[in-house]
């Protein structure tokens, strides 16, 4: 997963993450395998994330997959964003 649509794709939903992170706690800097709700973010904030990332990357992400393990990480969020992604 090197190439550069994966990079920006990270880069995208590392600023979302960083963004509502800012507002919740200040803290701004979140490692991609690091546990959301471990660095701050409330199961509300997960709705908002859920939502940012559908804005985003202009996807609907079906119900079956809104768990919260694919919310867990940025990087399960990237595997997620990819695979309905490549579904539509």
């Amino acid at each position: 997963m090197a190439d550069g649509t994966t990079m920006s794709a990270r880069a995208q939903i590392t600023a979302i993450v960083q963004s509502i992170l800012a507002k919740r706690s200040g803290l701004i800097d979140v490692a991609a395998d690091q546990n959301l709700t471990d660095a701050g973010l409330t199961s509300l904030d997960m709705v908002g994330l859920m939502l940012a990332i559908e804005d985003e990357f202009e996807i609907e992400i079906p119900q079956r997959r809104m768990t919260p393990a694919n919310f867990r990480t940025i990087a399960a969020i990237e595997t997620l964003v990819s695979a309905v992604a490549m579904a539509a």
